[in-house]
């Protein structure tokens, strides 16, 4: 049995994984999702593309999916909504890949549902976004500021008390601002 594990950097956690799959028998391949492509087309069965399978495989695994425009992500979550319409079992299924790197929709969910997480402020106005870091600062209190989306804290910066939001913006937030206060 062979099973695509999505992902552009495997790292150390795929590594491992690739080994557990071995350990099953199963050969794990790394695949960057931007490598799968979709042919809709009258003369084809399968409408789905994944370098180095012939045919479907049972199973896929997401490890990760890369950054990109809009309209690459969804590209990328729609492959993997195919996929398992396609009957492909999908371990980190899309759904709740959506939910998990928006950070405003893992902040709302998380607070719906009790569970403690710092204050959170996001809006699209730099003047919003200006009155929050202000409010924080008459309480002497640091804001982290983050991208909407990404991990691993990459784009992520403190922002003390007195510290003015950074200029220019845009490269920090890409037109999000998503504020927390720092814990």
């Amino acid at each position: 049995m062979k099973i695509p594990i999505f992902t552009e950097d495997p790292g150390w956690h795929g590594l491992q994984l690739k080994q557990a799959f071995a350990e099953r028998d199963v050969e794990a391949i790394f695949i960057p999702l931007n490598d799968c492509s979709l042919h809709i087309t009258h003369d084809q069965n399968d409408v789905i593309s994944i370098p180095f399978f012939e045919r479907l495989p049972r199973g896929a695994f997401v490890r990760g999916i890369q950054a990109g425009t809009l309209q690459q992500v969804m590209t990328r979550l729609n492959i993997l909504h195919m996929l398992q319409q396609s009957d492909v079992v999908i371990y980190n299924q899309p759904k709740a890949i959506e939910r998990t790197v928006d950070k405003a929709m893992t902040s709302f969910l998380l607070h719906k549902n009790n569970v403690p997480t710092p204050a959170t402020w996001i809006c699209e106005s730099r003047k919003e976004a200006e009155n929050t870091r202000q409010m924080m600062a008459e309480q002497q209190q640091p804001l982290v500021i983050k991208p909407l989306f990404g991990s691993q804290g990459i784009g992520v910066r403190k922002l003390s008390a007195q510290e003015i939001l950074p200029v220019p913006m845009q490269q920090f937030v890409d037109g999000v601002y998503y504020l927390q206060q720092l814990i």
